[in-house]
């Protein structure tokens, strides 16, 4: 997660925008299958208001669609078969990128857009950091402490009650997976590559590392966040804790990639916000239905007119019965972070070893519960590494969720978002009198506890009454240490 990020970072001469239902053009291909060479951008929009502000301010462009058909089945290339009630009201089905010259001034363009009646949201192309340190103690090298975080949350009692179920996909949505690293043999379905950065489009002072996946498609890691991760939730358990999801799939999205900022001395990973959005709704399109999200943009990087990022793609996965589970931040103060503090959102917090709040836990009303997220043991680019944020609280969270749907799916009830928060909340160890636990969530992870609160439900007459509890939020080997 980004510890205190001063403004937002944006592409250079691209756009994003929405219009009104009824407005949006046919046969603007998706921009994926553009940047894969598998379609061409359309070189107009529509011949009126938005085509003429836009030429006013680049007499060349370049259209395509951020989001892809749920037809296609979140497959490059697959032809579209047209958009069902649920794009188009969440708005996939609207939603454009336009290229224009490089040095347009951006802001007056997104400003001259936003006024148009037929545009409902004009943005930037803002991008999304995460990776920035979060500096700990040296960690203990014993084996036993490999377990610690384990063992706060119960979770080899939680894998005995409920073992996870292989046709679960999990999607990490980050900055890719190790494809290779031998935690994850038998547990990666193919994945996903969403990063589409133009280096001409980049600022000057970003430098993005470029590899051989980029040309290939595929979601390899080249900074090791995502695979951190997604060893949290899946490794197989050689040298590290077995993962806690258990027999569930990883579906890797990898939506960030590698890059140094100027002025910095770590390596950070950045992405687009519509590649993101872009890369979770196609998770959602192939069937994935947990999703951890370690990544996010403060509050206080946000201007007045500037969109909360991710409403439309959380609006889409809440309504295909999905559930995002999101790290809170790093800040240590009560700064919001998006995704995680958008409605039914499952936000996450930081504790450590001792089961109090970390120093650098962003606290809230939005966070849901707290997991380990200092000194955690995981999987490393070629090897192991232990990390410490909230990006490493929340994969707990989201493989307790995994588990959670395995065991609502043998009991034939779809688990959703909003009881799988509920769950885990009402089964959360509390804090103790004495801790400081404002903004923290109703307290502790507790899977085991979380289980036997579902299987009381599934065992109760009809099974858990949906009604009580969902809702539409928006309607109402060498283990060194590093941070992120």
């Amino acid at each position: 997660m980004t510890r205190g990020t001063p403004k937002r970072l944006a592409m250079r001469g691209r756009v994003v925008f929405r219009v009104r239902a009824g407005e949006d053009p046919q046969g603007i291909p998706d921009h994926a299958d553009v940047a894969h060479g598998m379609a061409y951008p359309l070189l107009r929009f529509d011949g009126g208001t938005v085509e003429r502000v836009l030429r006013r301010f680049s007499p060349a462009m370049a259209i395509a669609r951020v989001f892809p058909s749920a037809s296609t089945g979140g497959r490059i290339g697959a032809p579209s078969a047209g958009w069902d009630d649920i794009e188009v009201a969440t708005g996939m089905s609207r939603t454009f990128r336009a290229d224009v010259d490089p040095d347009v001034d951006l802001p007056a363009l997104v400003k001259a857009l936003a006024s148009l009646d037929v545009v409902e949201m004009a943005s930037p192309h803002f991008l999304c950091e995460i990776g920035r340190p979060v500096a700990e103690a040296a960690a203990t090298r014993g084996r036993g402490d490999l377990f610690y975080g384990q063992e706060m949350i119960g979770a080899r009692e939680a894998l005995r009650r409920e073992p996870g179920d292989t046709a679960l996909i999990v999607a990490v949505v980050d900055s890719g997976v190790d494809l290779e690293h031998p935690e994850f043999e038998g547990r990666l379905r193919p994945g996903i590559d969403a990063v589409h950065l133009p280096l001409e489009r980049m600022a000057r002072w970003v430098k993005v590392k470029r590899d051989r996946s980029w040309t290939r498609g595929e979601p390899r890691d080249d900074m090791g966040h995502g695979t951190a991760c997604a060893g949290i939730i899946g490794a197989r358990g050689r040298r590290i804790p077995a993962g806690l999801a258990g027999a569930a799939r990883l579906l890797p999205v990898r939506a960030l990639v590698g890059a140094r900022v100027e002025g910095r001395d770590a390596l950070t990973a950045i992405g687009a916000i519509p590649d993101i959005d872009a890369g979770v709704k196609r998770a959602i399109d192939l069937g994935a239905r947990v999703f951890n999200l370690s990544f996010g943009t403060p509050e206080t990087a946000l201007d007045s007119g500037d969109p909360e990022p991710h409403v439309d793609v959380v609006r889409y996965a809440l309504a295909r019965g999905c559930i995002l589970v999101a790290a809170s931040g790093n800040t240590g103060d009560h700064v919001r972070y998006f995704p995680a503090a958008l409605p039914g959102v499952v936000a996450v917090g930081s504790i450590g070893r001792d089961g109090t709040p970390s120093r650098f836990t962003t606290r809230g009303a939005h966070v849901a519960v707290m997991a380990p997220g200092e000194n955690i043991p995981s999987v490393a680019i070629g090897g192991y590494q232990r990390n410490s944020g909230t990006s490493f609280a929340a994969p707990f969270v989201t493989a307790a969720c995994a588990l959670l749907v395995a065991r609502a799916a043998r009991g034939s009830f779809p688990l959703d978002g909003a009881l799988a928060r509920r769950l885990l909340q009402d089964s959360a160890r509390p804090f103790g009198k004495a801790v400081d636990a404002e903004g923290c969530g109703t307290g502790i992870l507790d899977v085991p506890r979380a289980l036997a609160l579902l299987e009381q439900l599934l065992d109760a007459d009809g099974g858990p009454n949906a009604g009580d509890f969902a809702s539409d939020p928006f309607s109402k080997g060498d283990v060194r240490h590093v941070a992120a």
